[in-house]
């Protein structure tokens, strides 16, 4: 049903962008053709529009198109009237421009639209978005999706006290987020799908009058977390310890090592001192 619907609200778009940029050549045609020359170059704006609204990333392209459509029907239909011209042209740099200042406003919308949703999906803790007036679930990320042993299907849609059962505890986290929009950090249950619960602690990061995103941790994963941590830093200092012991073995077998052959310098040298002829000790 979800990609029926979509395919019909595709249809729909173009259909629109279709039906606006078929009047506003009709219209043209029209116009030049009764002489009227003060009226049909409005009729352009709407379709351009729509496509920008409709299509961001095509909006410039498109205008082209129909800018130059529309300029060749003034110039074979005005019957090179130059005032005509002159308006058309400057009507010809004005709805490009209009094309390429609004559709570049709404790709950085989308980029950013896209930016955030990557960051959402891609996020380590859950996160969890909900209509505090109809008590709807708007959506959740994979994260919280699978500590819940939901599909995000599943979810999308549904109410909230499908998975946060817990009444008063919702209506205790609503008031708090009314006063502090962010910076609540409240723990709750949750209830999974099998029917076992998970302590989480959630955090409102996003709050309008009927949108309240908040990010959902796992208490049980962040206890996994500090105890891994915990686990390296110990493994880090064991090492470390062990490391030491080491060098400090090296450095007294080699402090060993310089006294044994200082010791042996002074042998040899003593020796050699004996066996000079007419040195002290020879007869």
């Amino acid at each position: 049903m979800g990609l029926i619907s979509c395919d019909k609200r595709e249809m729909l778009r173009f259909f629109i962008v279709a039906i606006a940029s078929i009047s506003a050549i009709l219209g043209t045609i029209f116009s030049l053709t009764h002489g009227i020359s003060s009226v049909f170059q409005f009729l352009y704006i709407l379709p351009i529009i729509c496509v920008i609204y409709f299509y961001p990333r095509r909006a410039v392209l498109f205008a082209l198109a129909i800018s130059i459509i529309y300029i060749c029907l003034v110039y074979v239909l005005g019957a090179f009237d130059p005032i005509l011209v002159a308006i058309s042209t400057a009507w010809f740099a004005i709805f490009i421009t209009l094309a390429v200042v609004t559709s570049s406003y709404a790709n950085g919308l989308l980029e950013e639209k896209a930016r955030i949703r990557y960051i959402i999906e891609n996020t380590r803790d859950g996160i969890f978005c909900f209509d505090p007036g109809t008590q709807r679930i708007l959506g959740v990320n994979q994260k919280c999706a699978q500590w819940l042993l939901y599909s995000r299907e599943d979810l999308d849609g549904g109410p909230v006290s499908t998975v946060w059962t817990d009444a008063d505890a919702q209506q205790r986290f609503r008031e708090e987020v009314k006063v502090r929009k962010t910076g609540v950090m409240f723990e709750s249950l949750f209830r999974q799908k099998s029917g076992g619960t998970l302590r989480c602690i959630i955090s409102p990061l996003y709050v309008t009058k009927d949108t309240v995103l908040c990010s959902v941790a796992n208490v049980a994963d962040a206890k996994v977390a500090d105890e891994e941590i915990r686990q390296t830093l110990e493994d880090l200092e064991r090492q470390v310890r062990e490391r030491t012991v080491y060098l400090e073995q090296v450095n007294d077998e080699l402090r060993a090592e310089i006294i044994e052959r200082r010791s042996l310098e002074r042998t040899l040298l003593s020796g050699e001192v004996r066996a000079i002829p007419g040195s002290k000790g020879e007869n």
